[in-house]
């Protein structure tokens, strides 16, 4: 079952304020380090079941997420692979794979991780990790998008991972036309992964939510032995088991 979240009024206004303000904060651009297939970074990695930690997944390593307006719609799917099968001691290495796809009929300009509603992206983790755009995940001519990380925390407001294709000249999507962009994120296991928000704008917006790396006080990370019934709960309201970080 695939989460589809359209928030409109009152929410699309909350957001366009913290992406305004998010416009005068200090903002990272992200190295692309594209591989030309998803095998080139999960080869040898396998799914990793957060069904036991996060509720509400598409499968047991991954989210879809549907989001439309009256001007475009489209979906965003997160999978997470790791060195192991489940979270605990011994896990070293992970990858978020992400896949955009823009089905028009307006094409989609922006993208913006981790909005002011939930949980905080956790920046120093984002990037110190290697990120990149993904060859078989993307349309063929479709160009990156410029990435940017921001530090919003003196705002303060969530920290932001914003994919702009429409500074790279290139809308994902169009009139007749759906498109579809890969991108990767490789860490270790000390991360910690949760549900956050995220803002796709054209001439609107609408909010969906995916998986990300989050600084959520508590949440243990990955590779922390811990019981593997817990459930977290979304959008920063506390966990329900006992976590450290």
């Amino acid at each position: 079952m695939s989460i589809s979240t359209f928030r409109s009024g009152v929410a699309a206004s909350a957001s366009a304020l913290v992406l305004a303000a998010s416009a005068h904060a200090a903002g990272v651009s992200i190295t692309n380090n594209a591989v030309a297939n998803q095998t080139d970074v999960t080869g040898g990695l396998v799914a990793l079941d957060l069904s036991g930690l996060i509720p509400g997944l598409t499968t047991v390593n991954s989210l879809t997420s549907n989001f439309s307006t009256g001007g475009f719609s489209g979906s965003m799917t997160a999978t997470v692979f790791a060195n192991q099968g489940a979270p605990g001691s011994g896990l070293s290495d992970l990858v978020i794979v992400y896949e955009f796809v823009g089905n028009g009929p307006t094409g989609l300009d922006k993208f913006t991780f981790g909005l002011d509603t939930g949980l905080n992206l956790d920046f120093s983790d984002l990037l110190s990790a290697t990120q990149g755009s993904i060859g078989d995940l993307t349309t063929l001519g479709q160009v990156a998008p410029a990435v940017e990380l921001f530090d919003n925390s003196l705002i303060p407001q969530n920290d932001t991972l914003v994919f702009d294709f429409l500074a790279a000249g290139d809308q994902l999507g169009g009139p007749g036309l759906t498109e579809s962009f890969g991108w990767y994120i490789r860490t270790n296991g000390s991360v910690a992964i949760n549900i956050i928000d995220v803002e796709v704008v054209d001439f609107g917006g609408a909010v969906f939510q995916t998986l990300a790396i989050v600084s959520n006080p508590g949440q243990p990370d990955l590779n922390v032995p811990g019981p593997g019934s817990a459930t977290l709960l979304i959008g920063g309201l506390g966990l329900l088991a006992r976590r450290r970080r």
